[in-house]
């Protein structure tokens, strides 16, 4: 009997083994992984449009300074501000045009969960100055369609790429959304640039297709000689994607 003793000693330690490794794939630890990929997964996305490009400058400054520059310099500032956070989407990553409604369309493809299009403010008064923000609000159809990019182009779109109205139903959320940026703007930008804010609602095309809370962004009047300085200033551009990311976060952590 002790000859056999050996080789069931042997066979009993394989079983061991065999079930300690069951172990170490119990569902459980399956699930937890599982668990893990899920919530990288299940970040935020956030889309962010730099407005104008390519053929379409948009404002000047009085010393050259081009509204799509800036929108696209900012948009980058603020992508590396939110990427450890969010997943975060550029509708166009270089100098070249976008049709307006392809820009939502992609959000909408993408199912973000926030739609952002940046500009700068333009006005004939080189004095007027200050960040807007605007919501989606639809207006009257004999009022007219106020729109901050170049029309040009949009023939092209097929008409099945646009959410007609569907801003509609998040009109609420965007307004919220817009607040809590706006209450992160109104601190100091900088150590010397301090911008007036205020939100308005307005029927603008760049959102009005967004099916998620969608803002446009005015990040200061660049035909103001001394808001154009501040616009071509990286640490200005980084202050204010700071605090437009403690918006976000603020309304992620507060949303309805």
């Amino acid at each position: 009997m002790m000859k056999g003793y050996k080789p069931i000693l042997f066979k009993l330690h394989i079983v061991i083994i065999l079930l300690l490794f069951m172990m170490l794939a119990h569902p459980a630890i399956a699930e937890a992984k599982s668990n893990k990929l899920n919530f990288q997964i299940q970040k935020k996305t956030i889309v962010i449009d730099p407005g104008h490009g390519g053929y379409d400058k948009g404002a000047k400054g009085p010393d050259g300074t081009f509204e799509k520059n800036v929108t696209m310099e900012l948009a980058r500032v603020l992508a590396a501000e939110l990427e450890k956070t969010y997943k975060v989407i550029l509708t166009r990553t270089d100098d070249y045009w976008i049709d307006i409604l392809k820009r939502t369309a992609m959000a909408n493809h993408l199912n973000a969960d926030m739609f952002i299009s940046i500009h700068t403010g333009g006005s004939f008064l080189h004095q007027a100055s200050g960040i807007s923000l605007y919501y989606y609000e639809k207006v009257s159809t004999s009022a007219l369609m106020l729109e901050t990019e170049s029309m040009e182009g949009t023939k092209s779109s097929n008409f099945k790429e646009r959410w007609s109205n569907v801003q509609g139903r998040h009109q609420k959320n965007s307004k919220i959304f817009a607040e809590r940026i706006l209450n992160s703007l109104k601190k100091k930008i900088g150590k010397t640039v301090e911008y007036n804010t205020e939100i308005q609602g307005a029927p603008l095309m760049v959102l009005e297709g967004a099916d998620t809370p969608a803002i446009l962004i005015e990040i200061g009047y660049i035909t103001n000689p001394k808001e154009e300085k501040s616009l071509n200033d990286i640490n200005v551009l980084s202050d204010i994607a700071e605090k437009i990311k403690n918006g976000i976060d603020d309304f992620f952590e507060k949303a309805p």
